[in-house]
């Protein structure tokens, strides 16, 4: 499955409308109206979240991310930007295949044959895994949910921002022994969730928080 985002973009113009009056004076017995009105608009306009997902390193049609060998490690580096007008929050779920294999250690040694995920990855410091990893059976996969932040709280993304750092910069083919993934595709998906920081949950930041939100949104 190629990376896709998912944007939303919001823009609303509302109108508030305000009238002053102002009132009236009696001369000699006949009454004579002073009269004036006056009016204001107030335009506020609702900003937008609006996330992008890249991987810069990642080239489809580089021979070294498509021929993968076992064991190998090859470049793929999602990181998000804020395209958008407001302070965003940003998540991004991994779908790893898995797969029923037996695998070898670093001496060669065999592994009982077991549910792994056929690829491995190391994130890094600024993104926390949210939760525990999902498995779905009907797509055969394994998804991980990353907070761009620490595990206490989510780090606020400003617009015209990328993260400071990719999700992680690099991916490996587990060693599976030689037969039992052979010319199949393996997609790792990614996909890329935003929303904004202010008002959520009662101002929580808290990524489990945060994601209950944006997953209850998005997904429920």
């Amino acid at each position: 499955m190629t990376p896709k985002t998912q944007k939303k973009k919001t823009k609303v113009a509302i109108i508030l409308a305000s009238l002053a009056l102002v009132g009236t004076m009696a001369i000699g017995g006949i009454s004579a109206y002073f009269t004036d009105t006056d009016s204001a608009t107030n335009t506020v306009t609702v900003g937008s979240i609006d996330i992008d997902l890249d991987e810069p390193n990642w080239d489809p049609s580089d021979p070294e991310h498509t021929d993968i060998t076992p064991d190998k490690e090859f470049d793929k580096n999602p990181q998000v930007t804020n395209v958008g007008h407001n302070d965003a929050f940003v998540f991004v779920q991994v779908s790893v295949p898995y797969k029923n294999v037996v695998t070898a250690n670093e001496g060669g040694t065999k592994n009982a044959s077991a549910d792994t995920e056929l690829f491995t990855y190391t994130i890094n410091s600024d993104w926390t895994e949210v939760g525990t990893p999902a498995k779905d059976t009907e797509h055969g996969v394994v998804v991980h949910t990353y907070a761009y932040g620490t595990s206490t709280a989510c780090t606020a993304l400003a617009p015209k921002t990328t993260t400071s750092q990719a999700v992680f910069d690099k991916i490996k083919l587990v060693n599976v022994i030689e037969g039992q993934v052979d010319n199949e595709t393996l997609d790792v998906g990614v996909k890329a969730y935003g929303i904004q920081t202010e008002n959520v949950n009662g101002g929580k930041t808290n990524p489990t928080d945060v994601w209950t939100v944006v997953n209850n949104q998005t997904n429920g």
